[in-house]
């Protein structure tokens, strides 16, 4: 056990004889002791057990198993090793205080003992207990940190591997159609190469996205980006990606509902970043919703007058446990191993980091059941804001 610095230690007399235990209670308790007594073998070991003292002061001869017995069992147990024994004897061979070290006491007082004998024992020996648990804290502590890097490491690596296999795919599908463009062209078909660009173009747009989340995602961590705040109308932003991503051939099938309130303001945001942010976002939305299920995206403004944007889709429910994870780096592996699609790239992590920086924020309604909702709230542009400048003031 390792005692409090704000408790007073803890000394356990172990003697049958009751004049002995009232002698030692006289001296040792205005020290600042606090006494536990013990009037045999088994007795002491069960106190031990329930209630482990700073150290013991234990008598030779006892009832039932002797102090040498007492001390040898407590020296074998792991818990209780590092208790001090000061063993307490009318023995005056040495045989008898070879015994007493043999079985593992770390010091022992000859009856009858002298007072301020008997209290520079207990000190000293307190002091060593005292260092022992201050250097056994910091071991445990040493281990838990050593056991959280090698828990972090394995979760970077993890989530190494997870990002190197999304860059290939978009880089398999670039050089498998310029593949296929190629071959056709060697057997003399005459095609047209509109539709292998648009599928270049796609995975291009997909494979730069993901690197420049990796670049910015530790500058947004540290709080290093700068962003170019301005007027950007959230709506043309909000349509030109979801243009984008429903004519893909995939998301043909997909039913869109808009529902824009075209009283909402201009918002204050670093326009290239939340073109970024609702890439990332669509990209995850129109990949995790099956074909002929709604994507449904309205606008508003809420009670705290910030711009709220609400963007549901249809699908596989995320499970309110990985809500808040799978806005987070190292979970990303895990939400894979559960079966679910993460944004590819680190797409949301990026989004959650954007939108704080832009004193915004985005989260999944926990309230909705029947499929998922992302609620993104942003900063309304007013006319006392100015865009800022190269230097970043305002």
């Amino acid at each position: 056990m390792i005692s409090s610095p704000h408790k007073p230690p803890q000394i356990l007399v172990v003697d049958d004889n009751q004049e002995s235990v009232d002698l030692l209670v006289y001296f040792l308790r205005p020290a600042g002791y606090e006494i536990q007594t013990a009037s045999d073998g088994f007795a002491a070991i069960e106190q031990v057990e329930k209630n482990p003292p700073d150290i013991i002061l234990l008598d030779v001869m006892l009832p039932k198993m002797d102090g040498f017995q007492v001390c040898e069992k407590l020296k074998k147990n792991k818990r209780t090793i590092h208790i001090p024994v000061v063993m307490i004897t009318a023995l005056k061979e040495l045989k008898d205080k070879i015994k007493a070290l043999e079985a593992g006491a770390d010091d022992f007082i000859s009856k009858p003992f002298d007072s301020v004998e008997l209290l520079a024992r207990v000190k000293s020996l307190l002091r060593l207990k005292h260092f022992h648990d201050a250097l056994l804290q910091r071991n445990r502590d040493l281990e838990r940190q050593r056991q959280a890097l090698l828990r972090e490491d394995q979760l970077k690596k993890e989530l190494t591997n997870l990002i190197v296999h999304d860059m290939k795919n978009p880089l398999f599908v670039i050089q498998g159609n310029l593949q296929m463009m190629h071959m056709q062209r060697e057997t003399g078909v005459t095609v047209t190469d509109e539709k292998y660009a648009k599928r270049i173009e796609r995975s291009s747009r997909g494979l730069l996205r993901m690197i420049l989340n990796l670049l910015d995602i530790s500058r947004l961590e540290q709080k290093t980006i700068k962003l170019e705040t301005g007027p950007v109308e959230i709506h043309r932003v909000l349509k030109a990606t979801i243009d984008y991503f429903r004519d893909i051939p995939e998301h043909h099938d997909k039913i869109l509902e808009l529902k824009f309130d075209e009283t909402v303001p201009n918002a204050l945001v670093d326009k290239d970043i939340m073109e970024r942010v609702f890439d990332n976002l669509f990209s995850y939305i129109f990949t995790n919703t099956p074909e002929q299920l709604r994507i449904k995206v309205s606008t508003g403004v809420n009670e705290k007058g910030q711009i709220e944007i609400r963007i549901f889709h249809e699908g596989r429910v995320i499970p309110e446990q990985f809500q808040e994870k799978i806005f987070t780096k190292y979970a990303q592996s895990e939400l894979k191993k559960a079966g679910f699609k993460p944004a590819r790239g680190l797409g949301l992590i990026f989004c959650k980091l954007a939108m704080l920086a832009h004193q915004g924020d985005i989260w999944i309604d926990p309230g909705v059941k029947s499929g998922t909702c992302f609620i993104l709230n942003l900063p309304q542009y007013q006319h006392k804001h100015r865009i800022k400048s190269d230097n970043g003031s305002r």
